[in-house]
């Protein structure tokens, strides 16, 4: 049986944000796993049947909400468009804004996690993730290139390299394994240290 899809249109837009915000909702109280489409349909306010007129598997809501969390509660706060001229501002910001939402709101982090690890049996998931990361490496290593031409980065950096350094450590540092009190307000003035050029005697 073919489950008819919703037609285009500012009305129909405005309900599937609304069942995207609810599926997020409930993925983050829940799990991943333990989010089901009635108790999702019922937070919009919906049937199942319209959800699924939306969105015909779970695995089509998941998706939307995985984008959602990264672009929507990730990236949106962060503001980086301010700071975008100035790649090392923007880096900074990133990892300071990053780590002040992981201590805040923890649960789109957690999730993120669970659809990382889902991802390894879902191919259309783990495209989305592989997309979104490809251009976070690509952003970072655009900054970190930027900085070496002006000399603020040290040249003998490989730009590409540092920048997966960079996710991998945000990445950890996100997750909020136990560390020493006050190691994340360190972390970006001791990072700009690190890459930071070495100034030329007079």
């Amino acid at each position: 049986m073919t489950v008819k899809r919703a037609t285009p249109g500012p009305r129909s837009e405005e309900r599937r944000q609304r069942l995207v915000a609810a599926g997020y909702r409930a993925m983050v109280r829940s799990g991943l796993a333990g989010a089901r489409t009635r108790d999702i349909a019922a937070e919009a306010g919906i049937t199942v049947a319209t959800l699924h007129y939306y969105f015909p598997t779970k695995d089509d809501l998941v998706r939307a909400v995985l984008e959602h969390t990264i672009r929507e509660r990730m990236l949106a706060p962060l503001r980086l468009e301010t700071d975008w001229a100035d790649g090392l501002a923007a880096l900074r910001t990133m990892l300071t804004g990053l780590s002040l939402q992981a201590e805040a709101e923890p649960g789109h982090f957690r999730l993120l996690h669970e659809m990382t690890w889902a991802s390894r049996e879902d191919p259309a998931m783990r495209a989305m993730l592989a997309h979104w990361h490809d251009d976070w490496h690509d952003t970072i290593t655009g900054w970190l290139e930027a900085g070496q031409r002006e000399g603020r980065v040290r040249p003998d950096l490989d730009a590409g390299t540092v920048s997966a350094l960079i996710i991998y450590m945000v990445l950890g540092m996100v997750m909020r394994p136990p560390m020493p009190a006050g190691v994340d307000a360190r972390l970006p003035g001791e990072f700009d240290r690190l890459l930071a050029s070495i100034e030329r005697s007079p």
